[in-house]
């Protein structure tokens, strides 16, 4: 049997990280979007309170299709490969978005604007449910054995790196005049979509097959019913993963979306100061989720991620108290330090984390399913429940620094409970074949 060719690294680097980002930009540009434009064009109709929540409820609609795309898309990766699936996931993503720059409005089609931005928006979720697991996987199977972290941590630097390009997209459209922003501005980003598309598209027609799943191929390993397999032998692993990854995006979508909501609409604050923020918090978040990674892999994944969770746990209280204060400084520089600092204690490690839970048979599966069920949870229902906590409590914020208390809390003590095998570099789990018939 012939030794398994090892890949470029500096291909496998551009791959996982490229590609995200461009995925990435699609799916976040829609969620800033969602709070500065669509209530507007698409549920006219209802008052600004409401319009906005539904607006948002069209942005959770990207939340239902990730579990989808990461079942679809985890079976095909762990019975045929990871490089087919990240294209395909690249292109679906892509082509929805551009759609989306070029729906037609409430007041052009009535009902059927919503409609259809729902229905893209779905299409949305199922790529990016399919393409988060495999990019992952993609660096991590590829990576020496004790920089498993740092490898893992360029698909999330990837994502950070997709929310700089979507936020500064509409930075800039959002300088235009209120008319021509809300006529033809908040296209352009969307439109956009389909340039960087071909961009990742020749990233990852380069991309290698990760070695561990073409040691498997070629030792003839490859489950045929990767999903029967994980289902039947990973379920722990899979509810652990999920909760972790719920407290983790909590805290990120809250910053993202209720927080981008709540200073333009409750404070009366300007939409550039906002949309700046996130911008430098996400360009220190791309050097930021690589740095905490690389501790995680002298400490280990578990207990870096620990630490993030208690830190986003506490850290909500001082958040929420800077925002409130309406103080433009203040403002952001909370948006920033939890951006760029908080989340990146979290996110950073999480690949390798995830990855070290199941084996290459049902890995892609595994990684993805856990990942997009905690994105449905944590991102998914966290603005709706926001709004709803801000409405019921007279725009007061802190019913929402208890919820997202919560989530850090109880994701904290799902890594907990992950045990040694998550972070032992001796385990079977870390190099590839834990308990998976």
């Amino acid at each position: 049997m012939s030794a398994v060719k090892k890949p470029n690294r500096v291909i496998v680097f551009l791959s996982s990280f490229i590609g995200t980002a461009l995925e990435q930009y699609d799916f976040l540009l829609y969620g800033t979007a969602a709070a500065l434009v669509f209530n507007k064009l698409f549920f006219p109709t209802l008052d600004p309170l409401t319009g906005a929540l539904a607006a948002i409820a069209t942005y959770a609609t990207g939340y239902v299709g990730r579990p989808l795309g990461s079942i679809l898309c985890g079976y095909l990766g762990d019975r045929y490969g990871r490089k087919s699936v990240l294209l395909a996931t690249l292109i679906i993503m892509g082509v929805a978005s551009t759609l989306i720059g070029l729906l037609p409005t409430y007041a052009s089609v009535g009902i059927w604007a919503p409609v259809m931005l729902c229905t893209l928006r779905l299409i949305q979720g199922i790529a990016l449910g399919g393409e988060q697991g495999g990019a992952i996987l993609i660096a991590v199977e590829n990576a020496p054995q004790k920089r498993k972290g740092l490898f893992g941590s360029w698909s999330s630097a990837g994502g950070m790196a997709g929310l700089v390009m979507s936020t500064l997209a509409l930075s800039i459209t959002a300088k235009l005049p209120e008319a021509d922003f809300l006529s033809w501005g908040w296209r352009l980003p969307f439109l956009f979509s389909i340039v960087l598309v071909v961009i990742g598209v020749i990233s990852r027609a380069r991309l290698p097959e990760s070695e561990d799943f073409a040691a498997a191929r070629q030792a003839g390993t490859v489950s045929k019913t990767p999903l029967r397999a994980l289902v039947r032998e990973h379920k722990k692993e899979i509810l652990l993963a999920a909760v972790a990854r719920a407290g983790e995006i909590a805290w990120v979508i809250n910053v993202l979306v209720f927080t981008t909501s709540y200073v333009v609409t409750q404070l009366q604050l300007g939409k550039p100061m906002i949309l700046n923020a996130i911008l430098i918090g996400a360009c220190i978040s791309i050097f930021g989720n690589p740095f905490f990674a690389a501790i995680s892999d002298r400490i280990g994944f578990r207990r870096m991620y620990l630490i993030g969770a208690g830190v986003a746990a506490i850290g909500i209280w001082p958040y929420f108290a800077m925002v409130s204060s309406a103080q433009p400084l203040l403002v952001c520089t909370a948006v920033i330090l939890a951006i760029g600092v908080v989340h990146p204690m979290m996110y950073g490690p999480q690949g390798a984390l995830f990855a070290s839970l199941f084996g290459t048979k049902v890995r892609y599966s595994g990684v993805g399913i856990s990942h997009q069920i905690g994105a449905l949870v944590g991102g998914g229902l966290t603005p709706l429940l926001s709004a709803l906590l801000l409405a019921k409590n007279q725009g007061s914020p802190w019913m929402v620094a208890i919820l997202i208390t919560a989530f850090s809390l109880i994701a904290g003590i799902a890594v907990m409970a992950m045990g040694k095998a998550a972070v032992d570099d001796s385990s079977p789990a870390r190099n590839g074949e834990a308990t998976v018939s």
